[in-house]
């Protein structure tokens, strides 16, 4: 069996509830079809508000305007259209003619999901330390307004002290300027570890980040949505100790 030294883990959709529950909220209460948003964030690449926020290049009032521009433009209807038949989709849906999507409702409704803690990876992460893992967060999020408590209150605050003390560093795209998938903040992440990359096992739930990790030796494992009992019994697999005995409990807010 491999000797792994450290489990990294992402924070939404891994350790607490995905922004993406968020972003299906809205397209349902809006009338847009099932992942148009996801198409268009991804779509603005690395230039996008999104992505520039999670390297804390911009400020959440700055952040709100742009982010609503990008994904109004009509240019994403394309880009939707592209995705489907990419799919070989057949009922190709008929679209508005003009889409508005209002960055701040949509942003407030992402990180609504991301305040709740998952009680089955929450517990696998303490027994993982019982048993002397090295254990880290690796983040993709973005600065909170200091000033602005209300909007702190709406976003779900800060993780509390009690959640980051559970790992050995808690690395944040915002504060350290780089975001996932570069290849860099996961090696940055393996030298605050002490470690190598093929001595680690990361979890996310997004396959581009689990693609970069791979490709510089990671074990990975894919954390599906509503499915993350299977993601800690194949991680209980690679470690061998229990860690889903007793684990599930309802999810609680941060």
């Amino acid at each position: 069996m491999q000797s792994y030294k450290a489990i990294i883990f992402d924070i939404g959709g891994v350790c607490v509830g995905s922004p993406f529950q968020g972003i299906a909220k809205y397209e349902r209460q809006f009338n847009l079809p099932k992942n148009y948003i996801n198409v268009a964030i991804e779509k603005s690449g690395e230039n996008g508000a999104f992505q520039r926020l999670e390297r804390g290049e911009l400020s959440i009032p700055e952040f709100y305007k742009i982010f609503g521009v990008e994904l109004s433009d009509p240019i994403n209807k394309g880009y939707y259209l592209q995705y489907l038949r990419s799919r070989k989709t057949s009922n190709i849906p008929s679209l508005p003619d003009k889409i508005t999507i209002d960055g701040k409702k949509l942003f407030r409704m992402m990180m609504s999901e991301a305040a709740k803690i998952n009680p089955v990876v929450y517990n696998a992460i303490k027994k993982l330390r019982v048993n002397k893992f090295k254990i880290a967060a690796l983040t993709n999020n973005f600065q909170l307004p200091i000033q602005d408590q209300e909007e702190i209150e709406i976003l779900g605050g800060s993780p509390p002290i009690e959640f980051k003390k559970l790992f050995d560093e808690y690395i944040e795209s915002s504060v350290i300027g780089l975001r996932k998938p570069d290849p860099k903040i996961f090696l940055y992440a393996c030298e605050k570890l002490g470690v190598k990359p093929n001595e680690v096992i990361f979890l996310d739930d997004i396959g581009t980040n689990l693609k970069a990790a791979r490709d510089l030796g990671m074990k990975t494992i894919k954390v599906n949505l509503g499915k993350s009992d299977d993601a800690i019994k194949e991680l209980e697999d690679l470690v061998g100790i229990p860690l889903l005995d007793n684990s599930k409990s309802n999810s609680a807010k941060l």
